[in-house]
């Protein structure tokens, strides 16, 4: 009986929430955290609280699905990602953090658009 309680105390208790540091303003790390959330292939978002800049979203494909959460804190010069996840049956707070980094350094890579010209020719 034991066992049984240590396995089910394992599967609804939610994982700790390791935060992960950017050197970036929040308001960019953010800007790459609800591109990467908007994929509707990997997850549904349930809301967002943009002044917040937090997000409760469901994965698709996970083996026991639920609601987690994802938010960001301001830390010194940085930026700091939160992820609250419960038991999903894969690493799914993993993936997300690495889809996360690719959309930052895609928009990172991403040349700047031309400035506008004042419209004046000579």
């Amino acid at each position: 009986m034991s066992r049984f309680s240590l396995l089910s105390l394992f599967l609804l208790l939610p994982a700790p929430a390791f935060a992960k540091p950017y050197p970036l303003p929040c308001r960019e790390v953010w800007s790459a955290v609800t591109d990467t959330l908007g994929n509707m292939g990997n997850y549904r978002i349930i809301g967002t609280d943009n002044e917040q800049m937090r997000a409760s979203f469901i994965v698709f494909g996970a083996l026991y699905p639920g609601v987690h959460a994802v938010f960001l804190k301001p830390k010194g010069n940085g930026c700091e990602l939160e992820v609250k996840m419960g038991f999903t049956g894969n690493d799914d707070e993993g993936a997300l953090r690495n889809r996360v980094n690719r959309t930052l350094k895609r928009k990172a890579t991403k040349p700047a658009p031309p400035p506008l010209s004042s419209g004046g020719s000579k």
